[in-house]
């Protein structure tokens, strides 16, 4: 972004029309003298490791692991690493954060709860495993969200709201719903939804969604004789690996092992 241009690697994590992750990394090598940048488009950076300086006309931060930086189109701004070290990044861009970013605020705190759970959805895509949408959206909405624990008060609206989502994904849940969708089922925005659903639950929507399939595959399971692929494909799993890894996790052994076995799960 300087004169001496620091090296930058960007490598293409997730695609759809209106929402585009990827992960840059910088050598953190600053030319002799910085020069303005403009993005092109607005952008959400949150800092994977590493640190750096940032300065416009309204902000001075540091954006490190704890700290989220929105970057609006066309907005002139200086970015040095004065310790000399690199740095890598997840860059979120798309008209997706139009619809979730309701707020003129350069920077935001991102929760040591809402960064485990990027890097968790950051290994599932190295891995090549699948990847849906819900999860996603769920993940930067999580980084979006302000932390709200410790909060107790839940309203009857808002049980409403829980609810309605819940219905919706009870019903869709071997399909690929996306938080956008169940958000207008309960006449709500996808922001407001996330906050309000973990809010009342204490859970995750992509996490209720995993468990009803989980549920759902136990009983193919135990209560019918569908080959294990079917099993996936009918529980809403992309095939057959993607269900026994989810299985052992929640209920420590593999799917063929409970058939034969026929024995109690928690």
């Amino acid at each position: 972004m300087f004169t001496g241009m620091p090296r930058m690697h960007a490598s293409l994590l997730y695609s759809a029309p209106d929402l585009q992750l990827a992960r840059v990394t910088c050598d953190g090598h600053d030319g002799p003298r910085p020069r303005e940048e403009g993005m092109d488009s607005e952008r959400l950076i949150l800092a994977l490791h590493g640190r750096f300086q940032y300065r416009d006309s309204r902000t001075r931060a540091v954006v490190s692991p704890g700290v989220g930086l929105r970057l609006g189109p066309q907005r002139p701004c200086e970015i040095r690493h004065p310790h000399g070290g690199g740095d890598a990044c997840l860059s979120v861009r798309g008209a997706w954060l139009r619809r979730w970013s309701h707020s003129d605020t350069s920077t935001l705190t991102v929760s040591a709860e809402a960064y485990v759970r990027l890097q968790d959805l950051l290994s599932s895509v190295a891995r090549g495993g699948p990847v849906e949408r819900v999860q996603v959206e769920e993940t930067l909405g999580l980084v979006l969200t302000p932390d709200e624990r410790g909060t107790t008060t839940v309203s009857p609206r808002e049980r409403d709201i829980a609810h309605a989502i819940a219905h919706v994904a009870a019903l869709h849940f071997d399909t690929r719903v996306s938080v956008e969708s169940l958000a207008t089922s309960a006449g709500v925005s996808p922001f407001h939804a996330c906050r309000v659903f973990r809010k009342v639950t204490g859970t995750g929507i992509h996490q209720y969604i995993q468990e009803v399939r989980l549920r759902h595959a136990l009983a193919l399971l135990l209560d019918t004789r569908l080959p294990l692929a079917d099993v996936a494909l009918e529980a809403g799993f992309a095939n057959q690996g993607h269900l026994g890894n989810a299985f052992r996790r929640r209920y420590g052994r593999s799917p063929g092992a409970t058939r034969r076995s026929r024995s109690t799960i928690p």
